[in-house]
């Protein structure tokens, strides 16, 4: 860990500890933060209102399906370096390594079905959409992405006690 001074408002200085991987750490919460804000865009066009406007829906959607595979494949990307902090945990603790597998494997799934949907429902042949299949199919991949992030956050916590959750 390296030290660095702090101050407090009365000019007091305080060593904290910065852990050896935080820089690694900070981006992989930077990519974490992407693909959030990307399954949130997600989300909130799903929650968009259809009737009558189901091609300006499927547009709104496919739009920000793109923007969740892209910020997926970035995250995936920062994974597979060999300086990530996925890969440094691997190295420092071989006992994860099996989990870390695990998890990249999950994210080239969610990648995977993502790319899936995002063919499956654009372009669409039939100017009738079924807004419910749609979101019914979206939100089992949104529910699998929550629960990989949480695995991830959980594992990283685990072996070098840095929370990925929101800056505090």
């Amino acid at each position: 860990m390296t030290a660095h001074a702090r101050s407090d408002m009365n000019g007091h200085s305080d060593v904290a500890e910065e852990h050896r991987l935080q820089p690694q750490a900070d981006q992989a919460r930077d990519r974490r933060d992407a693909s959030l804000r990307a399954l949130h865009e997600l989300e909130d066009a799903l929650g968009a209102p259809t009737p009558g406007r189901e091609q300006r829906w499927i547009t709104s959607v496919v739009t920000a399906l793109d923007e969740l595979a892209a910020a997926l494949d970035e995250q995936s990307t920062g994974h597979s370096e060999v300086d990530s902090l996925l890969s440094e945990i691997a190295t420092d603790d071989p006992v994860m390594a099996p989990r870390i597998d695990l998890l990249r494997r999950e994210h080239d799934d969610l990648r995977h079905s993502v790319a899936s949907l995002r063919t499956q429902i654009s372009p669409l042949p039939d100017p009738v959409v079924d807004t419910a299949d749609v979101r019914e199919r979206l939100a089992s991949v949104a529910r699998r992405l929550r629960q990989h992030r949480a695995r991830e956050a959980d594992l990283i916590y685990e072996a070098i006690d840095l929370n990925l959750g929101l800056a505090e």
